[in-house]
C-alpha cells in the first residue's frame, strides 16, 4: 500500500463520523498537502502530524502537544478544526466557496482572512468568493495585530488543495 492510500480508511471513518456532509477525499487532499501523508512530520514553525496542526491549535481544541502525533488524533483535531473554520462562515452560501475560505482559515488564520473580505466589501469586490478575496491578502492594509499574512502561501494553499480535489474527482 503507498503512503497516499495509508490512512484512507481513518480519513474516511473520522470525516463521516465528525463531519457526514465532508467529501473524505478532500481531506486526503489537504493532508497530501500538509505532510504527504507523513504522520511524523514537523514543520518549520512547529505545526504537527499528518493535518499539520500547530500546538496552540491542539490545545484549543483540547489535544496536547504529544497526542498530535498520534495519526488518529490528529486527524480527528484536523477535520474537526476545519469543520469549525467552515461553520464560522455562514455569511458564504455556496458550499464550495465556503470551503475555499475554511482551507484559507485552516492555513492562515481566520483573522486575516476576515480582515480581506472586509477589503474586498469595502471595495465591492464579489467578496464571497474566493476569487473575488484572495487577492485582498496581498493588499497592504491587510493586517492583523500589525502583521501581514503570508498571502503567496495561503493562496497557494488553497488553489492546490482544489485543484488536486477537482483533479481526482474527475477521475472517478
Amino acid at each position: 500500500m503507498n503512503a497516499a492510500d495509508r490512512w484512507d480508511s481513518l480519513i474516511q471513518y473520522w470525516a463521516a463520523k465528525i463531519w457526514p456532509e465532508m467529501d473524505w477525499l478532500l481531506i486526503k487532499c489537504q493532508i497530501r498537502q500538509e505532510s504527504a501523508f507523513n504522520s511524523k512530520a514537523v514543520s518549520s514553525c512547529g505545526a504537527i502530524g499528518l493535518m499539520q496542526i500547530m500546538p496552540a491549535t491542539g490545545q484549543y481544541l483540547g489535544v496536547s502537544r504529544e497526542k498530535l502525533f498520534n495519526p488518529e488524533t490528529n486527524l480527528k483535531a484536523g477535520i474537526a478544526y476545519l469543520k469549525q473554520q467552515y461553520d464560522h462562515f455562514p455569511e458564504i452560501p455556496d458550499p464550495q466557496e465556503r470551503l475555499k475560505f475554511a482551507l484559507a482559515s485552516y492555513n492562515g488564520g481566520r483573522g486575516y482572512i476576515n480582515r480581506a473580505i472586509a477589503l474586498a466589501k469595502k471595495e465591492d469586490a464579489p467578496w464571497q468568493t474566493w476569487e473575488g478575496v484572495k487577492t485582498y491578502l496581498a493588499a497592504a492594509d491587510c493586517t492583523v495585530g500589525g502583521k501581514h499574512p503570508d498571502h503567496r502561501q495561503i493562496i497557494n494553499y488553497v488553489d492546490r488543495i482544489w485543484a488536486d480535489y477537482k483533479d481526482g474527482v474527475n477521475k472517478r
